[in-house]
């Protein structure tokens, strides 16, 4: 596995990052880190969001970096039976090269696992179904936060989601063409050693069905950049071939391949 992408990267414009993540810095931690492609992948939960994203394009147009970058644009889904605040020609006004998306909150206000992971999977499908969408972010990622309001017991392990769940995820991306998502800081990173081994044996689930797997940091501190290389390690350890990691379509707005540093 040679692909060493970072796809999924936050900057300080839309908050969720701190004020390290500054594109200039992002770009010369990335480089310094042998990260060879990087997407900019700020979060876009309402309308009134969107010019956030103008300085981060701009940003990136003025780096020099023998990394290829592209401007990418998280989605959250706007309700429980509600779908992206995108379009294609948001896309096209933008300059969003791509987009990934995920469920981001349970929807539920009494915890019953099998109601949570029922939703986290119909929710996941509607990812995979939505054809302006590239890629599937951390599935079975769940907000702490939003845990410690409702006083919910904690996620213990993926083990939890059926292994038919699973493989009709799989089967569904591989049909539609989305990548999967391994997510260094949102599920592998500062996890007890069985949570960890449950969500790789579950990745591995994916990669037996023939899915197409992104690597991405999810980084919202420039210390959290170097996380990627835990998604690298575990994409090796999957075999997972680089024909079968993905990468975002068309030209980098800039790096990549002869590019000056």
């Amino acid at each position: 596995m040679s692909a060493k992408y970072d796809l999924h990267i936050h900057t300080k414009y839309l908050g969720c990052a701190n004020e390290t993540m500054e594109v200039d810095a992002v770009a010369a931690e990335c480089e310094r880190l042998g990260v060879e492609c990087i997407g900019f992948t700020d979060h876009l939960n309402t309308p009134e969001q969107l010019p956030l994203h103008v300085p981060i394009l701009e940003d990136i147009r003025r780096l020099r970096t023998r990394a290829a970058v592209y401007l990418g644009v998280e989605l959250n889904f706007t309700g429980p039976d509600a779908g992206f605040v995108f379009s294609r020609q948001i896309k096209a006004d933008y300059g969003f090269q791509f987009a990934i998306g995920g469920i981001h909150q349970t929807y539920v206000d009494s915890f019953d696992l099998d109601k949570v992971i029922e939703i986290q999977h119909r929710h996941h499908l509607r990812v995979c179904e939505d054809e302006l969408v590239d890629v599937l972010v951390h599935p079975y990622w769940f907000s702490k936060r939003e845990f410690d309001q409702k006083g919910f017991p904690e996620f213990e392990s993926v083990r939890a989601v059926p292994e038919r769940l699973t493989r009709e995820l799989a089967q569904v991306a591989r049909q539609t063409h989305t990548a999967i998502e391994i997510n260094a800081s949102a599920n592998l990173v500062n996890r007890p050693d069985d949570y960890v081994r449950a969500y790789v044996d579950y990745l591995a689930i994916l990669a037996e069905e023939g899915v197409t797997f992104a690597l991405g940091s999810d980084a919202h501190a420039i210390e959290g950049l170097s996380n990627v290389h835990v998604a690298w390690e575990v994409a090796r350890r999957l075999g997972i071939s680089s024909e079968r990691i993905w990468h975002p379509p068309g030209e980098p707005i800039v790096g990549g391949p002869g590019a000056g540093a």
